[in-house]
């Protein structure tokens, strides 16, 4: 049975060590997957918002992704929202570089920190993760927290349901969904005003898709790439 550690924030991720999971629930690792499924052909995370725009601005048709303080910058094509992913017609073949306030960030200090394998984790991807976890001796899960600092609950919750399923036990999908649903980090996306109420929706959809996302650098860029 793997021993479980677990971390918050961008101190917790850079002290990572071995297979890591770095949870974003809210919205990151749920729009990632979303955008994943779309068929992108890669997808390129950075931890600053000067870093996605000068990445962008080398490659061909790249769009940029991302949030900042939870607002989509003026200049990037897509928000950091699973709902604005599914309402794009023009995604598949595209390169997008994305940039968040927490998840984006947390991967690659993980990465950085040496960390591996890693992969950004969300409801919508929990089983795949936790399968592709289990039968490591030792891993690590990183709540994103959206301060960087403080874990948020919904990334707690998922945290909770890959470790259970990771230590053999039988996940009751509908408890966490529930909880997730009740919790501050949902009161928290419908109290703001640059946020679609259909993003909690998307972000809440249980192990959604059936692949994994491994973050790794790939020709010096921090790719995020399913399996």
């Amino acid at each position: 049975m793997s021993k479980i550690s677990r971390r918050a924030g961008l101190e917790g991720a850079a002290e990572a060590s071995g297979p890591t999971a770095v949870i974003d629930t809210f919205r990151a690792f749920s729009t990632t997957a979303y955008l994943l499924n779309a068929g992108i052909t890669r997808l390129i995370l950075t931890d600053g918002l000067d870093e996605a725009r000068r990445i962008a601005a080398s490659l061909d048709h790249a769009l940029l992704c991302g949030e900042d303080g939870s607002r989509r910058p003026d200049d990037f094509d897509l928000g950091n929202s699973p709902t604005e992913v599914l309402q794009r017609t023009d995604l598949p073949g595209r390169t997008v570089v994305m940039r968040t306030s927490a998840g984006t960030r947390c991967v690659a200090a993980a990465v950085a920190g040496g960390a591996g394998p890693v992969y950004a984790a969300s409801l919508a991807v929990a089983g795949a993760t936790a399968c592709a976890l289990a039968d490591e001796p030792t891993v690590t899960l990183v709540s994103s927290g959206g301060s960087v600092t403080v874990p948020h609950d919904e990334d707690e919750h998922t945290g909770d349901l890959i470790a259970g399923i990771v230590g053999g036990h039988t996940p009751d999908y509908a408890a966490v969904v529930d909880a997730v649903r009740a919790g501050a980090g949902t009161a928290r996306l419908r109290a703001s005003p640059w946020i679609d109420d259909r993003d909690i929706d998307h972000c809440l959809m249980v192990d959604k898709f059936d692949f994994v996302m491994e973050a790794a650098i790939s020709d010096g860029l921090l790719t995020l790439t399913p399996h």
